[in-house]
């Protein structure tokens, strides 16, 4: 082939390779085109979501979804401080106290006025320390061992709003501050509102009935015994008073002084009270955990399992948990 001849090949070549771009380019600016109708059909049946039906005058709104605002009432302090070894259900443990000072208002001993005539309240929190869990249209209650239902037939506390609900013992009230028992929330819970319960109101006019597995017991029946060491710093601890009060931040943080539980009795069977409901979670049940423990009021548990029978091996007050005290109520 002559030198002419090949110029004029990668000439046609270059020609045929420029037919080829521009057909490729016109191919790209169609599909393009039927991508961003698509997009604005989606955009436009989005839209329609929001979009309201005609009021009764006949006048059409198209009203823009809004964010819900809510804020806490008050602070709250407890006996748990953190979700690790928190009951799941408020009065799993009668002994576990905390206190609601309501911070919402200018005057807050007027918006608790006469709520000491009732035994009982309705708390309604949020549970703040889920982190960036995903909900899930199905959970795992505990009881049914990995075994899933729909979250709104649970109380699992990951829900599209993380909102909670509990039942506890209102122990008294002092001027802007509520006094409370069997809870099952940790230290710092936002608390959204407070209402008290009223039997005409809060108890069903029929015979309520539950799913069977409710029945179903968390773990297995366990024995609990002491160590020697776990009962002697039992003995030595400092209890809190008997007396309805909010502890200052620098009696948070006395060494082996209790905030919350006034004997030896009531630490020791709020103890015993957590162990039977397991606190474990079902990853940890699989994996066989056999030592665990948890932070209740100023002390740490530390436990060892073997089969049923459970040993409490120590309890003191760890740098951990005095880290967590400098944080408690805050």
């Amino acid at each position: 082939m002559s030198q002419t001849d090949a110029l004029n090949q990668i000439k046609q070549d270059a020609l045929d390779l420029k037919s080829s771009l521009n057909s490729l380019k016109e191919n790209f600016l169609e599909l393009s085109s039927e991508f961003y109708e698509s997009l604005n059909e989606a955009r436009s049946l989005l839209s329609n979501q929001n979009f309201q039906p005609p009021t009764v005058d006949g006048k059409e709104e198209c009203q823009q979804k809004k964010d819900i605002s809510v804020k806490s009432i008050g602070i709250f302090r407890s006996c748990f401080l953190t979700k690790n070894g928190t009951p799941r259900q408020p009065g799993i443990c009668p002994y576990a106290r905390g206190s609601l000072t309501i911070t919402c208002f200018n005057n807050p001993e007027h918006s608790l006025d006469g709520l000491s005539k009732f035994s009982h309240v309705w708390l309604l929190f949020l549970f703040h320390e889920n982190g960036d869990y995903i909900p899930r249209s199905k959970v795992s209650p505990p009881r049914l061992n990995g075994e899933k239902v729909g979250v709104f037939a649970s109380r699992s506390p990951h829900r599209p709003n993380n909102v909670g609900m509990s039942l506890v013992k209102l122990e008294g009230v002092s001027g802007g501050t509520l006094f409370l028992s069997g809870v099952d929330l940790i230290d710092g819970t936002p608390i959204l509102d407070v209402k008290p319960y009223i039997t005409v109101y809060d108890t069903p006019s029929s015979t309520p009935s539950a799913a069977p597995w409710i029945a179903y017991p968390p773990t297995k029946p366990l024995t609990i015994s002491f160590s020697d060491n776990a009962l002697s710093v039992l003995a030595q601890l400092k209890y809190a008073s008997g007396e309805n009060i909010v502890l200052s931040k620098r009696s948070l943080r006395k060494k082996n002084c209790l905030r919350f539980f006034r004997s030896q009795e009531e630490l020791k069977q709020s103890i015993s009270d957590i162990i039977l409901a397991d606190p474990r979670s079902i990853f940890r049940k699989k994996q066989g955990d056999t030592t665990f423990s948890f932070p209740i009021d100023s002390v740490d548990v530390t436990v060892k399992v073997e089969g049923v029978f459970v040993t409490v091996v120590d309890i003191g007050q760890t740098e951990y948990v005095r880290g967590l005290l400098k944080r408690a109520g805050s």
